[in-house]
């Protein structure tokens, strides 16, 4: 049996990262600009990139002190760059925490969401790939997104808008994990709150692992994992993928 028809017989899942691996640009300060059209005097959305920058760079600096091995060197494996990125969690979360205080995404309804995600440009060829795993017979594809966005249905509208097919009569559909505001039941409107659930890369990883259980819980074994990603966050989700895809702008290590 070949390698190709040996994948076909297994479950597959394809998990995708949102911004910068599906997108060309970055969209959470698109996500804020939805609010902030509707109450303009808001603080800018630049204000709270500097604010994080600050407890990033803190903790840069921190983190580099406190792990030294010998000189000026930092351990690297793959248990330090877990423990790394876990330890950026008290700044994700202080970061969502001033955006929540703020009220920055206050007001906005998920349609308002929706309409603004049909905006994003995906990278040439992204929906065409989505399209083929979704409505493929030959291959039982989960296909999912998880992403430290804000927003669900922001996402949703990006996808439909690049033509991914999210409901057609042959489509499987596509799972979103990511962080998403809570909106008031009777109005419909944003309350402000981002709980944070999807921060740091372990998060990415536990979603991930989530997905493949209950598939191998249905038919008996673990599904082969495809993962795409761009960034740090996104690095364990690689290492732990049967094909891991890096995508980038440039050259540069």
């Amino acid at each position: 049996m070949t390698a190709a028809k040996a994948i076909r017989r297994l479950p597959l899942v394809l998990a995708l990262d949102f911004d910068k691996t599906l997108t060309t640009h970055d969209t959470i300060s698109s996500v804020a600009a939805v609010a902030k059209r509707i109450h303009p005097e808001r603080a800018d959305f630049q204000w709270f990139v500097s604010e994080y920058m600050k407890d990033y760079d803190a903790f840069e600096h921190a983190w580099t002190a406190n792990n030294k091995v010998s000189g000026s060197e930092t351990k690297k494996d793959r248990a330090c760059l877990d423990k790394y990125l876990e330890a950026m969690r008290p700044v994700e979360q202080t970061s969502l925490l001033r955006v929540s205080s703020h009220g920055v995404l206050a007001g906005v309804t998920a349609d308002d969401l929706f309409a603004a995600g049909r905006a994003v440009q995906f990278r040439p060829g992204a929906a065409r790939t989505i399209n083929h795993f979704l409505r493929s017979s030959d291959i039982d594809c989960t296909v999912c997104i998880v992403s430290v966005n804000w927003s669900e249905s922001f996402i949703r509208g990006a996808l439909s808008a690049n033509g991914v097919d999210l409901e057609g009569p042959n489509s499987q559909g596509v799972d979103i994990y990511c962080n998403d505001m809570l909106f008031d039941a009777e109005t419909g409107l944003s309350t402000g709150q981002l709980p944070s659930t999807m921060v740091v890369a372990g998060d990415k990883v536990n979603a991930i692992d989530a997905v493949k259980r209950a598939i191998a819980e249905t038919c008996g074994h673990s599904p082969f994992l495809v993962y795409a990603g761009d960034s740090l966050t996104d690095l364990p989700a690689l290492l732990d993928a049967n094909v891991g895809l890096l995508f980038g702008d440039s050259s540069s290590p």
